[in-house]
C-alpha cells in the first residue's frame, strides 16, 4: 500500500498510530509519505530552541522507518483559517502519491488544528482512499472505535521508542508522552480484540 499519514502538529501521528505503522513496516512492503502541518515553534518556552519539535519529530520518523517527510510551519491553532492551503496540499498528494490509506486525526477530535486536518481529509480523499482517523482521547468527547489494529508487543516498544525523542514534551510533563501511559491505553484497545496490544481507529470512508 501506499500510505499517507497526516500530523496536524509534530507528535499526533506518533501517538495515534504509531503502533500500526511499526506494524506495517515490519513487512517491508509499503510506501510512506508523511505531511506534518505545524512545527509549533510558538507553543514552546522560550528557553527551548524554536526548531527542537522539528528535529525530535525527525529522528522519530527515522525510527519508524519514514523518509518522505514534508514540514510546513502554520502556527498552532491558526488551521481552520488555512483549510483551503491544506487541502490543495491535500488533492496534489491525491494526483502525485495516490494513497491507499489515508492516517489522519479522527472526525471527532476537538482541537481546532485536529478537526480542520480531519475535515479536509475526508473532503480530499473520500473518493479514493481508505481513511482511518486515530485518536487522542484527551481531545475527544467521544470516539467511534470502529477498526482495532493489533500490535505486537515489538510494534509497541517501537511506537515507544518512537515518542522518546520528543524530550521537550516529556520536559513539559505531558502525561502522554509517559511509558506507562502509552503501553497502558495500548493494552486497554488489546483487550478489546484479545491481543496484548492495539490502536483505535474510526472509519470515515473505506475504500476497497
Amino acid at each position: 500500500m501506499r500510505v499517507l499519514l497526516l500530523s496536524p502538529h509534530t507528535d499526533d501521528v506518533e501517538i495515534g498510530a504509531g503502533g500500526l505503522i511499526a506494524r506495517l513496516q515490519a513487512t517491508g512492503e509499503h510506501e510512506f509519505r508523511w505531511f506534518v502541518f505545524s512545527r509549533c515553534a510558538d507553543s514552546l518556552p522560550a528557553e527551548l530552541s524554536p526548531e527542537i519539535l522539528e528535529c525530535e519529530f525527525r529522528g522519530a520518523a527515522q525510527v519508524l522507518g519514514v523518509e518522505d517527510i514534508h514540514v510546513f510551519d502554520y502556527e498552532v491553532r491558526t488551521m481552520p483559517g488555512h483549510r483551503q492551503e491544506i487541502l490543495e496540499v491535500l488533492v496534489r498528494s491525491r494526483r502525485e502519491f495516490n494513497p491507499d490509506l489515508v492516517l489522519a486525526p479522527c472526525l471527532e477530535d476537538v482541537h481546532q488544528d485536529h478537526m480542520a486536518v480531519a475535515q479536509e481529509s475526508l473532503r480530499a480523499f473520500k473518493n479514493s482512499s481508505t481513511i482511518l482517523g486515530y485518536e487522542q482521547p484527551w481531545n475527544t468527547v467521544e470516539f467511534a472505535a470502529r477498526v482495532l489494529v493489533r500490535l505486537s508487543a515489538a510494534d509497541i516498544q517501537r511506537k515507544w521508542e518512537a515518542l522518546s525523542h520528543y524530550t521537550s514534551q516529556t520536559m513539559l510533563g505531558r502525561p502522554y508522552m509517559e511509558r506507562d501511559a502509552v503501553f497502558s491505553w495500548a493494552r486497554a484497545r488489546g483487550n478489546q480484540c484479545g491481543s496484548e496490544y492495539a490502536e483505535a481507529f474510526d472509519l470515515p470512508r473505506g475504500v476497497i
